[in-house]
Protein backbone atom coordinates (compact mmCIF):
# COMPACT_ATOMS: atom_id res chain seq x y z
CA UNK A 1 0.00 0.00 0.00
CA UNK A 2 1.39 3.44 -0.94
CA UNK A 3 2.05 5.75 2.05
CA UNK A 4 1.17 9.15 2.92
CA UNK A 5 4.22 10.60 1.24
CA UNK A 6 4.41 9.03 -1.74
CA UNK A 7 0.25 10.27 -2.59
CA UNK A 8 2.06 14.04 -1.54
CA UNK A 9 4.87 13.56 -4.33
CA UNK A 10 2.64 12.15 -7.02
CA UNK A 11 -0.51 14.84 -6.41
CA UNK A 12 2.24 17.49 -6.66
CA UNK A 13 3.49 16.15 -9.92
CA UNK A 14 0.02 15.83 -10.84
CA UNK A 15 -1.05 18.93 -9.81
CA UNK A 16 1.99 20.75 -11.87
CA UNK A 17 0.99 18.65 -15.03
CA UNK A 18 -3.03 20.17 -14.50
CA UNK A 19 -1.48 23.91 -14.00
CA UNK A 20 0.64 23.61 -16.91
CA UNK A 21 -1.70 21.51 -18.81
CA UNK A 22 1.07 18.86 -20.06
CA UNK A 23 -0.86 15.71 -18.13
CA UNK A 24 -0.02 13.38 -21.17
CA UNK A 25 3.33 14.34 -21.57
CA UNK A 26 4.08 13.99 -18.26
CA UNK A 27 2.09 10.64 -17.87
CA UNK A 28 4.32 9.78 -21.31
CA UNK A 29 7.54 10.78 -19.11
CA UNK A 30 6.10 8.98 -15.95
CA UNK A 31 5.73 5.82 -17.87
CA UNK A 32 8.77 5.79 -19.69
CA UNK A 33 10.64 6.21 -16.19
CA UNK A 34 8.88 3.46 -14.51
CA UNK A 35 9.12 1.20 -17.17
CA UNK A 36 13.03 1.32 -17.50
CA UNK A 37 13.50 0.81 -13.96
CA UNK A 38 10.68 -1.54 -13.32
CA UNK A 39 12.49 -3.94 -16.31
CA UNK A 40 16.11 -3.19 -14.84
CA UNK A 41 16.40 -4.81 -11.45
CA UNK A 42 20.57 -3.94 -11.19
CA UNK A 43 19.44 -0.08 -11.74
CA UNK A 44 17.21 -0.17 -8.70
CA UNK A 45 19.56 -1.34 -7.12
CA UNK A 46 21.87 1.08 -7.48
CA UNK A 47 19.29 3.74 -6.86
CA UNK A 48 18.24 2.36 -3.58
CA UNK A 49 22.34 1.50 -2.09
CA UNK A 50 23.03 3.88 0.84
CA UNK A 51 26.25 4.59 0.40
CA UNK A 52 26.04 5.67 -3.22
CA UNK A 53 25.60 10.33 -2.85
CA UNK A 54 22.30 11.71 -4.11
CA UNK A 55 24.75 13.68 -6.74
CA UNK A 56 26.17 9.61 -8.17
CA UNK A 57 22.25 8.75 -8.18
CA UNK A 58 21.50 11.93 -10.13
CA UNK A 59 23.57 11.84 -12.36
CA UNK A 60 22.87 8.35 -13.43
CA UNK A 61 19.02 9.81 -13.62
CA UNK A 62 20.47 13.05 -15.20
CA UNK A 63 22.29 11.20 -18.02
CA UNK A 64 19.75 8.89 -18.44
CA UNK A 65 16.50 11.01 -18.56
CA UNK A 66 17.36 14.06 -19.56
CA UNK A 67 17.00 14.09 -23.64
CA UNK A 68 13.52 12.47 -22.91
CA UNK A 69 11.60 14.02 -19.75
CA UNK A 70 10.86 17.54 -19.00
CA UNK A 71 12.58 19.67 -16.19
CA UNK A 72 9.65 19.06 -14.14
CA UNK A 73 9.99 15.47 -14.14
CA UNK A 74 13.46 15.50 -13.45
CA UNK A 75 12.75 18.19 -10.53
CA UNK A 76 10.71 15.18 -8.99
CA UNK A 77 13.45 12.75 -9.37
CA UNK A 78 15.50 15.46 -7.57
CA UNK A 79 13.35 16.18 -4.42
CA UNK A 80 12.60 12.04 -4.14
CA UNK A 81 16.29 11.23 -3.94
CA UNK A 82 17.20 14.71 -2.10
CA UNK A 83 15.36 13.67 0.62
CA UNK A 84 16.42 10.36 0.43
CA UNK A 85 13.08 9.26 -0.52
CA UNK A 86 14.14 6.64 -3.54
CA UNK A 87 12.65 3.51 -2.40
CA UNK A 88 9.25 5.53 -2.84
CA UNK A 89 9.71 6.59 -6.13
CA UNK A 90 7.82 3.49 -7.88
CA UNK A 91 4.92 4.22 -5.93
CA UNK A 92 4.63 7.55 -6.58
CA UNK A 93 5.13 6.82 -10.48
CA UNK A 94 2.41 4.06 -10.01
CA UNK A 95 0.30 6.50 -7.99
CA UNK A 96 0.75 9.78 -10.74
CA UNK A 97 -0.34 7.05 -13.49
CA UNK A 98 -3.25 5.86 -11.68
CA UNK A 99 -4.26 9.90 -10.88
CA UNK A 100 -3.60 10.35 -14.80
CA UNK A 101 -5.95 7.39 -15.47
CA UNK A 102 -8.67 8.56 -12.88
CA UNK A 103 -8.79 11.92 -14.67
CA UNK A 104 -9.21 10.37 -18.32
CA UNK A 105 -11.93 8.43 -16.87
CA UNK A 106 -9.45 5.03 -18.12
CA UNK A 107 -10.54 1.94 -16.02
CA UNK A 108 -8.07 -1.20 -15.63
CA UNK A 109 -9.16 -4.76 -16.39
CA UNK A 110 -7.65 -8.06 -16.02
CA UNK A 111 -8.92 -10.64 -17.79
CA UNK A 112 -7.68 -14.16 -17.25
CA UNK A 113 -8.48 -17.28 -18.94
CA UNK A 114 -6.92 -21.13 -19.34
CA UNK A 115 -5.43 -20.49 -23.01
CA UNK A 116 -4.47 -17.62 -24.59
CA UNK A 117 -7.34 -15.32 -26.07
CA UNK A 118 -7.39 -14.62 -29.47
CA UNK A 119 -7.10 -10.29 -30.24
CA UNK A 120 -11.06 -10.15 -31.90
CA UNK A 121 -12.53 -11.91 -28.47
CA UNK A 122 -10.30 -9.59 -26.31
CA UNK A 123 -11.43 -6.65 -28.39
CA UNK A 124 -15.10 -7.47 -27.67
CA UNK A 125 -14.65 -7.67 -23.95
CA UNK A 126 -12.85 -4.56 -23.97
CA UNK A 127 -15.57 -3.00 -25.93
CA UNK A 128 -18.43 -4.56 -23.85
CA UNK A 129 -16.56 -2.95 -20.60
CA UNK A 130 -16.26 0.20 -22.27
CA UNK A 131 -19.60 0.21 -23.01
CA UNK A 132 -21.32 -0.63 -19.56
CA UNK A 133 -19.41 0.90 -17.70
CA UNK A 134 -19.37 4.34 -19.43
CA UNK A 135 -15.09 4.42 -19.54
CA UNK A 136 -12.04 3.87 -21.54
CA UNK A 137 -10.86 0.24 -20.44
CA UNK A 138 -7.30 -0.48 -20.47
CA UNK A 139 -6.85 -4.90 -20.08
CA UNK A 140 -4.52 -6.58 -19.00
CA UNK A 141 -4.89 -10.54 -20.07
CA UNK A 142 -3.44 -13.40 -18.59
CA UNK A 143 -3.07 -16.96 -18.89
CA UNK A 144 -3.77 -19.74 -16.25
CA UNK A 145 -3.99 -22.87 -16.75
CA UNK A 146 -5.57 -23.85 -13.36
CA UNK A 147 -8.30 -22.08 -14.62
CA UNK A 148 -9.45 -25.05 -16.81
CA UNK A 149 -11.72 -22.92 -19.39
CA UNK A 150 -13.89 -20.10 -18.86
CA UNK A 151 -12.72 -16.79 -18.65
CA UNK A 152 -12.67 -14.57 -15.58
CA UNK A 153 -12.67 -10.40 -15.21
CA UNK A 154 -12.07 -8.33 -13.13
CA UNK A 155 -12.71 -4.63 -13.05
CA UNK A 156 -13.61 -1.78 -10.72
CA UNK A 157 -13.40 -3.93 -7.49
CA UNK A 158 -15.75 -6.37 -9.27
CA UNK A 159 -14.75 -10.23 -10.28
CA UNK A 160 -16.64 -11.87 -12.90
CA UNK A 161 -16.06 -15.57 -12.80
CA UNK A 162 -17.17 -18.00 -15.52
CA UNK A 163 -14.61 -20.31 -15.18
CA UNK A 164 -14.77 -24.12 -15.23
CA UNK A 165 -12.07 -23.69 -12.03
CA UNK A 166 -15.35 -21.94 -9.87
CA UNK A 167 -17.88 -23.61 -11.44
CA UNK A 168 -16.68 -27.40 -9.78
CA UNK A 169 -15.76 -25.28 -6.28
CA UNK A 170 -19.44 -24.04 -6.54
CA UNK A 171 -20.30 -27.70 -7.04
CA UNK A 172 -17.70 -29.17 -4.44
CA UNK A 173 -19.79 -26.90 -1.82
CA UNK A 174 -23.23 -28.04 -2.93
CA UNK A 175 -22.27 -31.38 -2.89
CA UNK A 176 -21.00 -30.96 0.62
CA UNK A 177 -23.61 -29.20 2.20
CA UNK A 178 -26.03 -31.81 0.53
CA UNK A 179 -23.59 -34.47 2.56
CA UNK A 180 -24.24 -32.41 5.85
CA UNK A 181 -27.59 -31.88 6.06
CA UNK A 182 -28.11 -35.68 6.07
Amino acid sequence: MAGIISKRYAEALFQLALEKNCVDKYADEIKLIYDLLCGNNEVLEVLYHPEISYESKMKILTDTFSAYVSDDVLGLLSVVFKKSREKELIDILNIFIDKVKEYKGIVNAVIESAVSLKSDKINEIKEKLSYKLNKQVEVEVKVVPELIGGIKISVCGYVIDNTVKSRITELKKALLAIRLAQ
